[in-house]
């Protein structure tokens, strides 16, 4: 039991009930009260055994409203262009799961490059200023923030995503 629980990928997905109860060798228990996720062990080990967990993080993150611990937040970060190597049907589960969940536009906004590395049509309205009266955020952020309006569908939510999509190389 204790090593199938070593190679979890998070803490609060590596408690398991035993015969004399609950059994939680690395603190998923308190991650779950501080409402933190958290890799087990080396953070770089385990998102290099699956290079769907960074996403898969991010979308827990969004649905259970989590925060990221710190060193779980710069490895997802830094295997983040592994998803390439993924199958697109895993990769389109999460994103859609993600961008379905109550926290989805904190996660949307503090890790753009994940959005990128889905959808790469989104990179260049990352940063893009409209230098318009009527628009107070950037691009990406202004897309974000309407898919934050939306009903958490995933076409609702994909169509407000990418609905300036094209604004970027359009611009005038």
């Amino acid at each position: 039991l204790e090593a199938d629980l070593a190679r979890r990928d998070f803490t609060i997905n590596a408690m398991a009930w035993g015969p004399a109860g609950l059994v939680d060798r690395f603190g998923g228990r308190a991650d779950l009260e501080r409402r933190l996720l958290r890799c087990v062990g080396d953070p770089d080990r385990r998102f290099q055994e699956d290079a769907l967990r960074p996403l898969r993080g991010l979308r827990l993150a969004a649905q259970l409203d989590f925060a990221l611990e710190e060193e779980t937040a710069a490895a997802v970060r830094r295997h983040l262009p592994e998803l390439s190597h993924v199958a697109w049907e895993r990769v389109r589960e999460e994103f859609l799961r993600l961008i379905c969940s109550p926290g989805a536009g904190r996660v949307l906004l503090d890790f753009p490059e994940m959005a990128v590395q889905v959808l790469p049509e989104l990179g260049p309205a990352v940063g893009f200023d409209q230098r318009n009266p009527h628009h107070l955020y950037d691009v990406y952020t202004h897309s974000v923030r309407a898919l934050e309006g939306v009903s958490p569908s995933p076409a609702l939510r994909l169509a407000a995503l990418l609905h300036d999509v094209g604004k970027p190389s359009t611009f005038t």
